[in-house]
């Protein structure tokens, strides 16, 4: 049997949310800095805050599609 997933819609306060989220950057690579990260470390948190960032467009290029914005 097959288990069908059902997609919520995003909205406004989706996006609002994923902005919010990825402002936080800055705070986490200056506590990785504060903490004497290797640089090997950086390149972990660059992917995932692209990671972060393309879901944030998604929402994005969602909501221009179905006219939400």
């Amino acid at each position: 049997m097959e288990v069908e997933m059902i997609e919520k819609t995003k909205d406004r306060f989706d996006l609002e949310q994923e902005i919010l989220e990825c402002w936080k950057v800055t705070n986490d690579m200056q506590m990785y800095i504060d903490q004497g990260a290797p640089t090997e470390d950086f390149k972990v948190l660059i992917d995932y805050y692209e990671r972060k960032f393309n879901c944030l467009w998604d929402t994005f290029e969602s909501m221009v599609h179905e006219r939400k914005m």
